[in-house]
């Protein structure tokens, strides 16, 4: 097949390869072989693939169509750089190689504005040596991708359009991955906040709780009767500061203590309370310290999920230090 693009002082072979480098100051250019085939060039997948061809010869435009449309691409035509911005506000084009020289403005002129409008699109141009210096400046620039030298080889032609798919495929899939990961970070911050929140309620609430609890050993302290929470184990669970003068015992100390800290009387009466099944209030007196206690044993789940025993312990004349 012969090239489609003819020059008189250029030959077929006149791409940049790594035994004939570009001119120093390019950034990239093509070296891909002249020897795939047709077969390798075939779509990856059934996506439609929108290719912008702009130059303003009509002759070179036919030619690059019937050459394109081989690999499956939606080729459209402009001959100016107008009618390109006219079909790149209609149509989704992916990828835009245009001629460098032409009469309204310069490929890259064009292609400059094209990536400031349609930043998504990968921009190829067509230009010979002469043009290098104005190429270069706007590769550098990140207004082209790559720069391809007339004449150009067919095989090298399609390699390079199809190597500009990719990369478009390529930068679109990175771009939604970055959304995606953008999205997935902000449902994140949402959930810490929520957790925080939730976090800040839990503790309010064990404030309050242990606020409650203080508020209530604070009422049962200033209670005349001594008070005792015996568990379904025996172990104490509540004692008020009446309770715990008068039976010798640290208020503190005693809370998780068995009944054996408590005179063996009382443990005794206790005891067969907790074995006994009715558990039917019992008042009794006893002896403490030289006094006659009267003590009342009440069953505890009646008003709530509690289960064991509640000491009352009516001192005639309580020690209050």
């Amino acid at each position: 097949m012969e090239p489609i693009f003819q020059s008189p002082l250029m030959n077929s072979d006149a791409y940049f390869t790594a035994d004939n480098p570009p001119p120093e100051g390019l950034t990239r250019f093509s070296h891909l072989s002249s020897s795939t085939s047709d077969e390798d060039f075939v779509l990856d997948d059934m996506q439609s693939k929108h290719l912008l061809l702009v130059d303003d010869d009509p002759n070179l435009l036919v030619s690059l169509v019937r050459l394109l449309k081989k690999d499956g691409y939606d080729v459209h035509c402009a001959h100016s750089a107008r009618e390109a911005f006219d079909i790149l506000a209609n149509h989704p084009i992916d990828v835009v190689l245009s001629d460098h020289r032409m009469p309204e403005m310069s490929g890259t002129d064009f292609l400059e504005q094209v990536k400031d409008i349609y930043p998504h699109t990968v921009r190829l141009v067509l230009s010979g040596f002469a043009e290098l210096e104005s190429v270069t400046e706007a590769i550098n620039r990140g207004a082209i991708y790559k720069y391809l030298t007339k004449p150009c080889d067919d095989q090298n032609l399609r390699a390079n359009i199809r190597e500009a798919f990719q990369r478009h495929d390529m930068e679109q899939q990175n771009n939604r991955l970055k959304i995606e990961l953008e999205h997935a970070n902000a449902e994140l911050v949402q959930l810490n906040h929520i957790l925080e929140q939730r976090v800040i309620e839990r503790n309010d609430r064990i404030q309050r709780d242990n606020d409650f609890r203080h508020v209530i050993q604070e009422v049962f302290d200033h209670l005349p009767v001594g008070i005792l929470g015996i568990d379904v184990s025996g172990d104490v669970m509540m004692i008020n500061r009446i309770a715990a003068v008068n039976l010798d015992l640290g208020q503190g100390m005693a809370i998780g203590r068995s009944l054996l800290c408590m005179p063996e009387e009382l443990a005794s009466a206790v005891e067969k309370f907790l074995d006994d099944v009715e558990q039917i209030p019992v008042t009794f007196s006893l002896s403490i310290q030289d006094q006659t206690v009267k003590a009342a044993l009440l069953p505890m789940g009646i008003f709530s999920k509690s289960r064991g025993c509640l000491v009352t312990l009516t001192f005639p004349e309580p020690n209050v230090l």
